[in-house]
Order: structure tokens, then C-alpha cells, then sequence
């Protein structure tokens, strides 16, 4: 930025220009400001980006065909690879992790530019300022609104979500199902084993096929049935119930990312 030719004093000139761009000047400086600032900065886009990479990342996961429960947008027409057509390949999510692993290394190279600024003097930082600075910005902003686009048409499938919880659900049960016959005076290392040996049975049901047995055949179990109800143990067995007020939190965190 080119100050304005004017007889007041350096110094106030820059003040005004700083007050304009809502920035405050450095307490101490030397023929360069800090470039610690400059690793602050890249740093916060790196932070940035390392949240938005878990984001697909995990968005990634869910999309696959064995889980199913999300998916990024995709089109009427949009082709989901040149080689197999059925494919639905996450390409905005795969786009955001590989941006972002850029984005990772660039604070290393702002660390090095703030560790040898020697004396606060050296100016070999300046080459690879150019470069970094803009491009951590750029590809930021890009990752920013990729992200975006994600997630305003992210795909929900719930009957997926209902299966899976089906299938999965009653084995994270469980772990109420044993904490409340322990509470009601039942040995907690051979309920643990009665669970167990319920829980192997009905994993290999599952991966046979079949339906998952697990609920059912603890409440058939007299070594359960003898601490607790069938009716408790049903209703302990249901995993809708096993999240607390994770909803409600969810919720909440969600309209407070909202009202920003």
C-alpha cells in the first residue's frame, strides 16, 4: 500500500491507515514486522482445514456402500466415475482432504521464516511469502466453499440410519443391559460373560444374513431374567435410547454454528 503524499508525520499517516483497515501496528518493530504473525495466521488456516479434512473424511465413511448414512450432493447427470458407472464417488470430500493436506504443510514454512529471522533482519523469508500467503488463503477460501456446498445438500438417507442401527444397535445396548443387572446384585464378570457369548453368537448371525438375535436372546436368558425384568431388559436393549441428550446437544451446538 502507497501512503498519500502529505506533510504530517510518517508515522501518523500509518496510524490512519491502519485505523481504515481495522488492524493495530506492532508495539516493537524492526525493518520487518514479526513473522511470527505471518505463523499465526497460516496456522489458523491450517486449523481450519484440519476440521474441515475430519469432516469429509468421515463423510467419506459414512458414504460408503457397507454404511450408507450420508452422502454429498450428487446430480441427475453427474458421473460418478469414467470406469464403473454404478460409483458414486465422494469427489467434493476427496477434494477437501487433498486441498487441505496442502494447506497442512504451510505453517513449516512460516515457522522457519519467523525461527530465522535473524536479528528481525533477514529478508530471505520474502521469496516464499509470495507464494505461501496467498495460496493458504486461496485454497482455504476454496475448502470454505466446497465445505459449504456439502453440507446445504447433504444427503441423509435415514432408513439407511434405521438399518444400521438395527443391525448394530443392540450390541452398544448392552453395555446398560450389564450396568443394570450389576445395580441389581447379579456378578458383573459372569453377566459380562453371558453377554458375551450372546454377542458372538449374534455377530456370526449377521454375518451370515440373518437378522440380529442378540435383544431377543438375552431376554430369553434366565441368568438375565433373574436379576431384571424381560420388560427392563427389552427396553434397556434399545439403542434409540442409549444416546442420552446427545440430540438435544446436537441441536443446540447446531443453532449456535447457526446464529454466527
Amino acid at each position: 500500500m502507497h501512503l498519500p503524499r502529505t506533510s504530517a508525520p510518517p508515522h501518523l499517516l500509518e496510524e490512519k491507515v491502519l485505523a481504515k483497515l481495522s488492524l493495530a501496528a506492532f508495539p516493537a518493530a524492526t525493518q520487518t514486522y514479526p513473522r511470527k504473525q505471518d505463523w499465526l495466521v497460516v496456522n489458523a488456516l491450517a486449523g481450519i482445514a484440519q476440521s474441515l479434512y475430519k469432516f469429509a473424511f468421515d463423510l467419506r465413511v459414512l458414504q460408503s456402500p457397507p454404511i450408507g448414512e450420508w452422502a454429498e450432493p450428487f446430480g441427475a447427470k453427474q458421473v460418478g466415475s469414467s470406469a464403473m458407472p454404478f460409483k458414486r464417488n465422494p469427489i467434493n470430500a476427496e477434494k477437501i482432504d487433498s486441498l487441505a493436506r496442502f494447506v497442512a504443510t504451510l505453517p513449516r514454512v512460516m515457522w522457519d521464516n519467523a525461527a530465522h529471522s535473524l536479528l528481525e533482519r533477514t529478508l530471505d523469508d520474502s521469496a516464499n511469502r509470495r507464494a505461501v500467503l496467498p495460496e493458504a488463503f486461496l485454497a482455504t477460501d476454496e475448502l470454505l466453499r466446497v465445505a459449504t456446498r456439502i453440507v446445504q445438500d447433504l444427503r441423509v438417507n435415514e432408513a439407511q440410519i434405521e438399518r444400521n442401527m438395527r443391525a448394530y444397535g443392540p450390541f452398544a445396548a448392552t453395555e446398560r443391559l450389564l450396568m443394570a443387572v450389576t445395580k441389581a446384585g447379579a456378578n458383573r464378570q459372569d453377566m459380562h460373560e453371558v453377554i458375551r457369548e450372546h454377542s458372538l453368537a449374534a455377530w456370526a448371525a449377521l454375518n451370515a444374513g440373518e437378522p440380529n438375535p442378540l435383544a431377543e436372546a438375552l431376554q430369553r436368558d434366565a441368568r438375565i431374567t433373574r436379576h431384571v425384568s424381560v420388560e427392563t431388559a427389552r427396553e434397556l436393549l434399545h439403542a434409540e435410547a442409549y444416546v442420552g441428550d446427545a440430540p438435544q446437544r446436537a441441536r443446540a451446538l447446531a443453532n449456535t454454528a447457526l446464529a454466527l
